[in-house]
């Protein structure tokens, strides 16, 4: 079964947010969710691309989730700060990066 529902309430989105990143109806990521429907191949690429996973962990094939991590060695506080930042949409990753360009300076 795939783990759109396990990602989505991960990063605390609700359905309307998948489906505005992949232009559908809420009503399509809740038929891939309760499995009614399956999501394309490109929809499917598209959704491991937004929850950075692999296919396969999408898939439910495997438990490891695929991605490679560089932040092994993280402080709370820092895996705090990338969660967060990983959830804004790209305009808001701007602004923040703006404003942290404007405080070092």
């Amino acid at each position: 079964m795939l783990k759109i529902k396990e990602l989505r309430e991960e990063k605390k989105w609700q359905q309307k947010d998948v489906a505005e990143k992949l232009n559908k109806t809420t009503a399509c990521i809740s038929s891939w969710e309760t499995g009614k429907t399956e999501p394309s191949i490109d929809d499917l690429v598209r959704l491991a691309d937004i929850f950075e996973v692999s296919l396969d962990y999408l898939l439910g094939r495997t438990d490891d989730i695929g991605v490679v991590s560089v932040y092994n060695n993280l402080s709370p506080l820092q895996e705090k700060t990338i969660t967060l930042f990983s959830s804004l949409s790209n305009e808001d990753k701007y602004r923040v990066l703006g404003f942290i360009q404007a405080l070092l300076k």
